[in-house]
This record gives structure tokens, sequence and C-alpha cells, in this order.
């Protein structure tokens, strides 16, 4: 842009009259002829100022001769033209830079725009969950114990909206609904027999059954946003009655390999539908002090907390099994050793060690009967694994087996 509008060092006055007129007839100077002749004014009289027909007229008489040609040719071969000619380039580019800007902004302000209304509509759900929270469940008091021993308690491969009947099995969510029930009730025999102080929930994946098969899609009794709703109710509920028989509730979960939502080479491995079910309890269980809700967990694939100090890993199973060399890839990827490893996504228990490392297999809640494991003639009960671990580890190991 041009910028100096000070006389030229060998400019006379005729030319610097000459110069700013034609620069505000291209456009360039964006002044009127007031404003002009202060310019003037300034670099040839001070003490006795000249209005400012005293510059316009002779320019125009000016302008009016050279338009008409008597000066000579006015193609654009004097010097003035050219540089009003890279004036008026510059000013165009200051143009288009300055349209580039204004879109930019617009775009960010809308990018804005949509996250804060994305914030907000956040808010307002957790607001709302909280409000849920408040007028499903009651206040309560928990039993307080203070002993040498927790439970860690295994929720893995529940399947919700999974629908068959077959010779190997039956399942559907009102079963799904018994089975938690007696699965709850064996958790608090449990926990009194053995005085257990706090409990440590930790889901293991695969609370829904998804639709990641075609197979698995027509079994489905619901589509994939009821059975998000249906199993973070359910699992909200459970943790929720698990709260009033412990001093403290620890809650850790992980995605199972059922809630993605692309075909397996496709999906991206932190968008697992079952992240959801932890969000949603966290916010639904905040006013019950004594449960608390992990959803902050490095990586998604993977959790690890302590239980009496000594160091736990809870992870679905698709990505770690439990053999020699994949609980030490998964050891030497955490930068950890820990005590003990829960696994699910087998749908049987087991319970072996590696290297020093209890590896704990918990079943499943659907058991045997859908298609896939019909064809693989699998078959085996429903059930879910409790622990019983003190000061120097596993005290009993609980196999729970649901009908």
């Amino acid at each position: 842009m041009y910028n100096d509008l000070k006389r030229m060092s060998d400019e006379s006055e005729e030319k610097y009259i000459w110069r700013l007129g034609q620069l505000k007839d291209s456009g360039v100077l964006d002044m009127d002829w007031d404003e002009i002749t202060d310019l003037i004014n300034r670099e040839f009289r001070d003490d006795t100022p000249y209005k400012e027909a005293a510059y316009r007229k002779p320019y125009s008489s000016a302008k009016r001769f050279y338009e008409a040609g008597v000066f000579g040719s006015k193609s654009g071969s004097s010097s003035d033209e050219g540089i009003i000619d890279e004036i008026r380039n510059e000013r165009h580019e200051l143009r288009k830079e300055k349209q580039r800007l204004f879109d930019e902004r617009a775009a960010l302000n809308k990018i804005l725009r949509e996250n804060a209304r994305y914030e907000q509509d956040i808010d307002n759900l957790k607001d709302a969950l909280l409000g849920i929270g408040t007028e499903r469940y009651i206040k309560y008091m928990p039993i307080k114990r203070i002993s040498d021993s927790d439970l860690v308690v295994c929720l893995s491969d529940l399947h919700i909206g999974g629908n068959w009947c077959s010779v190997s099995g039956i399942y559907n969510t009102e079963i799904a609904k018994q089975r938690l029930e007696t699965y709850l009730a064996k958790i608090i025999e449990i926990g009194e027999r053995h005085n257990a102080q706090k409990c440590y929930v930790v889901g293991l994946g695969d609370y829904i059954s998804g639709s990641i098969h075609k197979t698995i899609a027509i079994q489905n009794r619901e589509n994939v946003v009821e059975q998000i709703k249906t199993v973070c109710e359910l699992v909200a509920d459970f943790v929720y009655e698990i709260g009033k028989h412990f001093a403290e509730v620890e809650v850790h979960m992980v995605a199972g390999n059922h809630s993605r939502i692309d075909k397996k080479e496709d999906a991206l491995t932190d968008e697992r539908l079952d992240n959801l079910v932890i969000w949603f309890i966290k916010h639904i269980l905040e006013p019950y002090d004594n449960i608390k809700v992990e959803d902050d967990e490095i990586d998604s694939t993977y959790v690890s907390f302590f239980v009496r100090d000594h160091l736990f890993f809870g992870c679905h199973g698709d990505y770690d099994t439990p053999t020699e060399a994949s609980v030490g890839k998964l050891c030497m990827y955490a930068g950890m050793m820990p005590k003990v490893i829960l696994t699910g996504h087998k749908h049987f228990p087991a319970m072996t060690e590696i290297s020093g490392i209890k590896v704990i297999q918990s079943g499943s809640l659907c058991g045997s009967g859908d298609d896939y494991t019909r064809q693989k003639r699998l078959k085996g009960k429903p059930s879910q694994t409790v622990l019983v671990y003190n000061n120097t580890g596993i005290e009993a190991y609980y196999p729970v087996e649901l009908d």
C-alpha cells in the first residue's frame, strides 16, 4: 500500500499537486480535496495556507488538457502512471489479503460458536444426568468396615442387546438384568464373608452387543443406541447398589471390540461406544461421595490402578492375551510391572501366572448360544469373577456362575 504522501526531494509544488490528484482519481488515495489541501499546505505554506480550490482548480485544468492530449500521449509511458499502476496492484493485493483474513476470521468464529454450543450441550447433559441421579436414587449411609481386605469385582462381556435362544443358551436384556441382580447379591455376600472394606469395580469391555457383524445385528433385539442407553442404566444401578455395602467404591472401565463403530480394519482404537458408559455413570453417580468413577486413564486400551499398594492392569483381551509374549509386551508398553492383570473377551473364567504376574480371565454375562458359539461348537455357563485381595495378594478367587 502507498503510505508515503510527503513531497519528494526533487518534487515541485505542481508535480506534488499532480501526483496527489492522480492518486485520488485512481482510487488509491482515499482522501477528499480538503484533506489533500492540508497535505500541500504543510509542505509549502504553513504560514499562509490556501483553500482547496487553489489546488483543485489548477489540477482540474491541467487534467483536462492532459486528457485532451495537449501534452502528448498519456498511454502509460510516464513514470507517474507506472507508480500509479504499481500502487493500484498493491491495493488490489491488500484487498485480497483483507478478504482472506475476513474469511478466516468468519470460519474461526463459526468453529468457536459450534464449540461453545457443543460445550454448553455437554454441560447441560451433565446437569441433566446429575438431576436424574438425584431423582433416580435415594441417598444412603454406606456400610463402613475397617479390615485388611478388599474386593475386586469384574464386570465383563455383558453384550446387552443380544437376543438368542438355542440348545446351548438363552439370552436377552431381561435375563441380563436378572443375572446382574444375582451377581450383586453374591458380591454383597462375599464382601460380608471376608469383611471387605473397599470394592473395586473393573469393567472389562463388551458391555453392548454392538453390530460389528451382520449375524450379530440380526440377532440383536435393540439397536446400538438403545443398547447404550440400557447398559448405562444397568451399570449405574449396579454400582449404586454396591456403594451401599462398602466404605468406598472405585470404578475403572475399558472398552471392548464389540462396541467399535466401523469394521475392524478401519476402526479407530479410541472410537468405541463402550467409552460412553463410564462417562454416563460418572455424572449420574456424582452425588454419592463414597463412589469414585475414574475416567482419566492415559490409554483407552487398558486401565491401571492400585489395590492395597499393588498395581493392577485391566484390559478387554482383544489386544492382550494370557501368554508370556503378550503379557511381556503389555508390561513393556505400559512401562510398569503389575501384580495382577484382569481380562475378559474369551467368555470363560481362567486363572494363570506368568513370570510372577497373576492373570485373571473373567467369564461373560451372556454365556453361549449365539450364532458364533454355535458355529465354533463353544459352550459354557455365564459367569463373572470376584477377587478378595489383602496386603499380600489374592486371598480368594470366586468364579461366580450365573443361571
